[in-house]
């Protein structure tokens, strides 16, 4: 094997056998076939003819095995679903072992694919049967468009063991949170609004739920001078405040709070401070009528 002689154990057998009276036979056999078997094989037989002073002669069969081991087990680290926001940098790992029935190390390649299917990144590694090795995906500063399923996959292919592929999917939610405000400036008495706008890019379709408003003395309901409205778009939801006449009691940090659940559940919030600007006080001097007359130091 691989210009090494080969001998009995470890599941190798040499059985020597005749055809005939004149063809001999060595077989070479695998009781259970291991990564480590592969290789390049070569039978050499030799044959002495002494009575006629010649010393051998050789002849050479070689045969390749390649073995073909079970894909490797793959996992990814984080849970089936992951949820980020938006700018978030997100870091994703995918543990890679050979199946418990191989005994040697082999090559093998790992490779993060994006949502679309291209391939992001990839590594070559030598992998044993009971040693987890991991390739880390990382992604800085994310956004919503780069949400989906993202895969590890991962095949053996060395030179004489290879390995069906295999996969492990993770599912990336990135959510982005602002608050858009009617005017930079509020005014007393102006009809003013704040809107909570929730954007995700995913398929399918996340749970975006109980998304509320807490005002400075708590949760915003509808009310003389307030009011609520909730619209839902393809791949967005918005929750907007309708101050119909701003009070100076209105002023303060206003936090909008969205529930996501894709299946695992996470909060996301924004916030907004609002300074009420009331219209300047009137001033006015009154004196007292001059009907007669004042002396020095009265």
């Amino acid at each position: 094997k691989n210009g090494t002689s080969v001998i009995e154990g470890n599941g190798i057998s040499l059985t020597q056998g005749m055809v005939s009276a004149n063809i001999p036979t060595l077989s070479l056999q695998f009781n259970s076939l291991k990564a480590s078997n592969g290789g390049q094989y070569s039978c050499i037989a030799s044959i002495s003819l002494t009575s006629i002073s010649i010393t051998s002669l050789y002849n050479t069969s070689s045969a390749r095995v390649i073995v073909q081991i079970p894909p490797p087990l793959v996992a990814t680290a984080a849970a089936p679903s992951q949820v980020v926001m938006e700018e978030d940098n997100i870091t994703l790992t995918c543990y890679v072992q050979l199946n418990s029935s191989v005994d040697s190390t082999v090559m093998a390649n790992i490779e993060w694919m994006e949502p679309g299917g291209a391939p992001i990144n990839s590594t070559r590694v030598a992998l044993v049967g009971s040693t987890y090795t991991n390739h880390t995906l990382y992604l800085p500063s994310v956004v919503t468009q780069e949400s989906g399923m993202y895969t590890c996959r991962v095949v053996v292919i060395s030179e004489y063991v290879i390995s069906a592929y295999a996969n492990s999917s993770i599912e990336v939610a990135i959510y982005s949170i602002s608050i858009m405000a009617s005017s930079n400036t509020a005014i007393g008495g102006m009809n003013y609004f704040l809107t909570c706008l929730v954007h995700w890019s995913i398929i399918p379709t996340p749970n975006v739920s109980n998304v509320v408003w807490i005002g400075p003395y708590g949760p915003v309901t509808n009310s003389n001078n307030t009011v609520l409205r909730d619209q839902s778009a393809a791949g967005e939801r918005n929750v907007t405040i309708l101050f119909n006449s701003l009070q100076t009691s209105h002023g303060g940090r206003y936090t909008c709070v969205s529930m996501v659940t894709t299946p695992a559940v996470t909060n996301v919030t924004a916030r907004k401070d609002i300074a009420i600007q009331i219209p300047p006080p009137t001033v006015t001097i009154t004196s007292t009528p001059i009907t007669t007359s004042y002396y020095a130091g009265t």
